[in-house]
């Protein structure tokens, strides 16, 4: 019954005006008449389903009135296009001659009959017209096959001036929404197409409501301000309609498909192995850094959660494990919602880093009275033997390095601090006026003779050192001692008071080669002494450094330092690595201020 419907709809309405009209004798005094009401009228149109079952409704048409003879007119529709369902249906030109009009006062009327063979059977199809100054009306009856259904076309239009505009175009197309990410577009093609956000939800889609500009005096459906729905790539059809109704431009709107194809974030959440998260590079790589304590399992298990472009796809997917060991890079492909953009991201670990709290702290020597026993942060080397020596032989009552809990996060800290060994001359040896603390890793090899020469700087690096970042606090000390005479060791015990000074801290981070790795004698290491070859600071052994001086810091800061190379780093070579902290950067020199303090944490060492 529906196709039958939908096939009776499209040719009644072509069919029917071309019924005969009444072949009545024409009624005397029309003569004449004609003329008022021939010309063009624009108006709408709606179908029902007898009785009263609405098909098709506000269908704007325009219709002809013709001069057939002086008491007679003709109708005719030009590119009648009719819409069921939502499908467009073109009849084409429609004429109808020879309607012979009835006067009735002011008004005009014309009736006619005809058994025609349709599609759908035989039907009885009438038509009945009236004219009333500029308005016109018509209604037409299809009966199919002796009442089996019975369909009735209303029709009400107005006379035209002759002046209307043809133009059928849409302006201007847009939403009033925050959820429009790119305001509508109108293409050449006459397809209409805007972006939302990528937060915009189906229920966003389905309640916008288009504000619409159309030629002047046209018309368009649906109307401007009405709700639509855009949900689900949907395309909704608007149809102007020109002034005079000869033209019908039709548009498709809809949400335009993305063609983004971008990773926006990639992290590892609560991961305690990443150092440092995922940093997304310009290059379509995406690199990270674990720490150095981190296990082939470790990497194989390390599961991501991805952000991508709104409606892409993503292979593989977030969330699941990928194997991240041996140096592997694992592709990610993202293609955007249009299928027209592919893009692959490279996802590998860049370094490690080696985290360095300061949590754990270990006896460095064990002494009859607790005020003889002294401790180091795990994993550190430190001047505390040398203090310990002295503050044996009563030159001073502290240790140059102590825990605190005074600390960035956690419960500890790292104490480094200058002190006051009250200078003298002990023959073999001498002390002097101002020991400056020093925490580093290495290993601490008292030499008597060459006290400089005791700090043994440098643990084997297998691996390349980018920077150190780490947390600080510092407080100089309020008397600054130099020693004006070199070579300062032999001295040191002849310090004087320089009141133009303040004193500063250091913090250093040194790559340089070597031929072996004595862990015994340590003799490969470089040191503090002055000979500058063997020194920790000038020697050409040196590839790698990174220096950080300052003064007075009340709160904790935080401090990023990158190495500056000297040498191409070639991984075919060995190297020793250290990280020192002194707390007078002059200390070498036997300079500094008793009770400069520098308290240091949360150290990470990050390597490629």
């Amino acid at each position: 019954m529906k196709k039958n419907l939908f096939y009776l709809f499209a040719l009644i309405c072509s069919m029917s005006l071309f019924t005969a009209c009444s072949d009545d004798d024409e009624a005397p005094g029309n003569s004449g008449v004609v003329g008022e009401v021939v010309g063009d009228y624009k108006g709408l149109m709606d179908v029902y389903y007898e009785p009263n079952v609405e098909i098709a409704k506000g269908m704007q048409q325009k219709i002809t009135i013709k001069k057939s003879s002086d008491t007679s007119i003709g109708l005719e529709l030009k590119n009648f296009v009719i819409t069921v369902g939502g499908a467009p249906i073109t009849i084409g030109d429609l004429a109808i001659d020879n309607c012979p009009l009835k006067v009735e006062g002011d008004k005009y009327s014309f009736t006619g009959n005809a058994d025609l063979d349709l599609v759908v059977g035989k039907c009885a199809v009438s038509v009945e017209g009236a004219i009333n100054g500029e308005d016109i009306e018509l209604i037409i009856k299809v009966n199919v096959n002796n009442d089996l259904m019975k369909v009735r076309v209303e029709y009400k239009g107005k006379k035209m001036t002759g002046n209307e505009s043809s133009e059928a175009l849409i302006k201007e197309f847009k939403f009033d929404s925050d959820i429009i990410a790119e305001q509508p577009v109108i293409n050449e093609d006459k397809t209409i197409t805007f972006k939302v956000a990528e937060t915009a939800t189906d229920d966003d889609l389905k309640a916008l409501k288009p504000i619409i500009t159309i030629s002047e005096n046209a018309t368009v459906t649906p109307e401007s301000g009405v709700t639509q729905d855009f949900s689900g790539n949907k395309v909704v059809i608007y149809k102007v309609t020109s002034e005079d109704g000869t033209t019908v431009t039709e548009y498709k709107v809809s949400a335009r498909k993305s063609s983004d194809a971008l990773i926006t974030s990639f992290v590892f959440e609560n991961n305690p192995i990443v150092a440092e998260q995922p940093v997304i590079n310009e290059d379509n790589t995406i690199t990270f850094k674990v720490k150095a304590s981190a296990t082939a399992d470790d990497l194989k298990a390390l599961v991501p959660t991805i952000t991508y472009s709104h409606k892409a796809t993503i292979a593989p997917e977030s969330g699941v494990a990928q194997d991240f060991s041996d140096n592997k890079k694992v592709i990610y492909t993202v293609t955007s919602e249009d299928g027209t953009v592919i893009k692959e991201y490279q996802v590998f670990i860049s370094g490690t880093e080696d985290v360095y709290d300061f949590e754990k702290w270990l006896p460095g020597v064990e002494g009859q009275e607790p005020e003889n026993t002294f401790y180091e942060a795990e994993g550190w080397a430190s001047s505390n033997t040398g203090a310990h020596l002295l503050k044996g032989l009563n030159l001073t009552d502290s240790y140059v390095i102590m825990q605190t809990d005074d600390s960035h996060s956690g419960t500890a800290a790292a104490k480094i601090q200058s002190i006051d060994t009250k200078e003298q001359d002990l023959s073999i040896a001498k002390a002097p006026k101002v020991i400056t603390g020093s925490l580093f890793l290495g290993k601490f090899k008292t030499d008597i003779l060459n006290t400089l020469n005791s700090t043994k700087f440098g643990i084997p690096c297998k691996e390349k050192p980018i920077s150190l970042r780490g947390w600080y606090k510092y407080t100089p000390g309020d008397v600054y001692y130099i020693v004006n005479t070199k070579p300062y060791k032999e001295h040191c015990h002849e310090a004087v008071v320089d009141e133009t000074k303040v004193d500063e801290f250091m913090i250093s981070v040194v790559l340089y080669e070597t031929t072996a790795y004595d862990e015994i004698g340590w003799s490969d290491c470089l040191t503090g002494t002055d000979e500058e070859e063997k020194n920790i600071y000038t020697s050409s052994r040196i590839a790698a450094i990174g220096q950080l001086i300052g003064g007075a810091q009340t709160d904790w800061k935080k401090f990023e330092l990158p190495l500056e190379w000297k040498k191409q780093y070639d991984t075919n070579k060995k190297y020793r690595m250290t990280i020192a902290c002194s707390s007078s950067k002059d200390g070498d020199k036997f300079w500094g201020a008793p009770g400069s303090t520098l308290i240091v944490d949360d150290f990470e060492l990050i390597k490629e």
